[in-house]
């Protein structure tokens, strides 16, 4: 891996940037003073909710982190048939007492203005996810002192990434607990994921970038496993969870049971 990015996190770990109230402060800082790249996610956030986090972070840890942002979503279903399958969903939706979401809110889940936060105050690295930022966007964070990480699921995703002047790129295995960060929504692409080892072969092959391996890491023997394959790094979602710095909650609803999970340190091992 390039010494710029060498230099930020001593250990090869990278801790995915889940969004939906996981990855809160307290587990960015832990990972980040364990030797790993703490993230926080930026997406389903305000631009202030996500520098109020930042300035939490920054209260945790003095290592450097990252900020993951959501790319702005074109604009592809018909109205007219969102409004039949919001229909077809209403007597689901009564039944489990919650309101249908607004299909027209958030699309660009206020990219402008989290770019103009990370830009003002800027935070030592930020990723993207569904797309690839403009290389002015880019270059601009650089400009700022900020590393940028941008998300693929082929080769042809992580080539674009290359040419918009990113320092690296994620390269996502369908095997990621989470949502694929694809750069365009096809619904016929759907459950055509790549495996992890392969897609590293073939984005290892298609640009001279750093390459950071995701989905499914879970444990040491496998972060050593893409290492070998030619990852500079692992980032790992799901594993960090369970540890006590998560924001996930301690209990759950299970066939009307309660189950708690369990607990962890936050660790790279």
């Amino acid at each position: 891996m390039s010494s710029a990015l060498t230099d930020l996190f001593p250990l090869p770990i990278v801790q995915a940037p889940m969004a939906g109230g996981v990855s809160v402060p307290q587990l960015a800082a832990a990972v980040c003073e364990a030797g790993g790249l703490g993230f926080l996610a930026a997406g389903y956030k305000t631009a202030d909710g996500m520098y109020q986090e930042i300035k939490r972070l920054r209260g945790l840890t003095s290592r450097p982190f990252g900020v993951n942002v959501f790319m702005p979503q074109p604009e592809l279903a018909e109205s007219g048939a969102v409004e039949v399958y919001a229909h077809q969903l209403a007597g689901e939706a009564a039944w489990y007492e919650t309101e249908l979401g607004d299909p027209d809110s958030g699309r660009d889940d206020g990219y402008d203005a989290k770019l103009a936060v990370l830009l003002d105050d800027p935070v030592p690295v930020v990723s993207f996810h569904f797309g690839v930022p403009d290389r002015e966007v880019i270059a601009r964070l650089r400009r700022a002192g900020t590393l940028t990480l941008v998300t693929a699921t082929t080769a042809e995703e992580a080539r674009a990434i290359e040419a918009a002047g990113a320092d690296a790129v994620i390269a996502q295995g369908a095997e990621a607990g989470g949502h694929l960060g694809t750069h365009r929504d096809s619904p016929e692409d759907d459950g055509a994921g790549i495996g992890l080892l392969s897609l590293l072969a073939q984005v290892r092959e298609a640009v001279d970038i750093p390459v950071v391996a995701a989905g499914g890491i879970m444990r040491g023997g496998q972060i050593a496993a893409v290492l070998a394959a030619g990852a500079d790094a692992a980032q790992l979602g799901t594993a960090f969870l369970a540890t006590d710095e998560s924001g996930a909650p301690d209990f759950g609803e299970h066939d009307g049971s309660k189950f708690e999970r369990h607990r962890y340190q936050a660790s790279p091992y």
